[in-house]
Protein backbone atom coordinates (compact mmCIF):
# COMPACT_ATOMS: atom_id res chain seq x y z
CA UNK A 1 0.00 0.00 0.00
CA UNK A 2 3.13 2.27 0.81
CA UNK A 3 4.22 1.66 -2.37
CA UNK A 4 1.37 2.32 -4.31
CA UNK A 5 0.71 5.50 -2.31
CA UNK A 6 4.39 6.81 -3.64
CA UNK A 7 3.79 5.65 -6.94
CA UNK A 8 0.81 7.58 -7.35
CA UNK A 9 2.17 10.96 -5.40
CA UNK A 10 5.43 10.96 -7.92
CA UNK A 11 2.60 11.09 -10.67
CA UNK A 12 0.84 14.07 -9.58
CA UNK A 13 4.15 15.71 -7.72
CA UNK A 14 7.84 16.02 -7.76
CA UNK A 15 9.48 14.00 -4.93
CA UNK A 16 11.58 12.28 -4.22
CA UNK A 17 12.11 9.17 -1.54
CA UNK A 18 15.27 9.72 0.36
CA UNK A 19 13.88 7.65 3.51
CA UNK A 20 11.39 8.69 6.43
CA UNK A 21 8.88 10.98 5.30
CA UNK A 22 9.49 13.99 7.52
CA UNK A 23 8.28 17.10 4.97
CA UNK A 24 5.40 16.48 2.92
CA UNK A 25 3.69 19.40 1.05
CA UNK A 26 4.30 22.04 3.29
CA UNK A 27 3.85 20.07 6.69
CA UNK A 28 6.58 18.95 8.99
CA UNK A 29 5.56 14.68 9.37
CA UNK A 30 6.84 13.71 12.91
CA UNK A 31 6.26 10.31 13.85
CA UNK A 32 6.84 8.71 17.80
CA UNK A 33 5.51 6.11 20.13
CA UNK A 34 1.95 8.05 20.64
CA UNK A 35 1.37 8.30 16.38
CA UNK A 36 2.17 10.51 13.86
CA UNK A 37 1.89 14.33 13.98
CA UNK A 38 1.73 17.11 11.42
CA UNK A 39 2.68 21.05 12.13
CA UNK A 40 3.76 23.56 10.01
CA UNK A 41 6.28 24.75 12.26
CA UNK A 42 9.06 25.93 9.81
CA UNK A 43 6.22 27.59 7.86
CA UNK A 44 5.27 29.39 11.10
CA UNK A 45 8.45 30.79 11.82
CA UNK A 46 9.26 31.43 8.48
CA UNK A 47 6.03 33.92 8.87
CA UNK A 48 7.30 35.26 12.31
CA UNK A 49 11.19 36.41 10.87
CA UNK A 50 9.45 37.78 7.99
CA UNK A 51 7.58 40.44 9.98
CA UNK A 52 10.33 40.70 12.85
CA UNK A 53 8.04 38.28 15.12
CA UNK A 54 10.77 35.76 15.76
CA UNK A 55 12.22 37.31 19.22
CA UNK A 56 8.85 38.02 20.76
CA UNK A 57 7.18 35.91 24.06
CA UNK A 58 4.86 32.97 23.40
CA UNK A 59 1.81 32.83 25.45
CA UNK A 60 -0.25 30.16 26.06
CA UNK A 61 -3.84 31.69 24.45
CA UNK A 62 -3.48 34.61 22.75
CA UNK A 63 -6.62 36.29 24.60
CA UNK A 64 -8.30 35.01 27.98
CA UNK A 65 -10.33 32.10 27.83
CA UNK A 66 -14.09 32.77 29.33
CA UNK A 67 -14.27 36.54 28.21
CA UNK A 68 -16.78 37.33 27.22
CA UNK A 69 -16.51 40.36 24.46
CA UNK A 70 -19.39 42.74 24.03
CA UNK A 71 -20.07 45.44 21.12
CA UNK A 72 -20.14 48.36 23.17
CA UNK A 73 -16.93 47.26 24.46
CA UNK A 74 -17.79 46.96 28.30
CA UNK A 75 -15.28 43.49 28.57
CA UNK A 76 -12.47 43.63 30.69
CA UNK A 77 -8.88 44.40 29.71
CA UNK A 78 -7.04 41.50 28.30
CA UNK A 79 -3.56 40.61 29.52
CA UNK A 80 -2.51 37.41 29.35
CA UNK A 81 0.83 36.16 31.50
CA UNK A 82 3.69 35.00 29.34
CA UNK A 83 4.82 31.37 29.23
CA UNK A 84 7.43 30.58 31.37
CA UNK A 85 11.20 29.53 30.17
Amino acid sequence: MSQKFTLVMQKEFEISMLGELTYFLGLQVQKNKDGIFLSQTKYLKQILKKYGMEDLKPVHTPMVTGCNLSENDESATVHQQPIDP
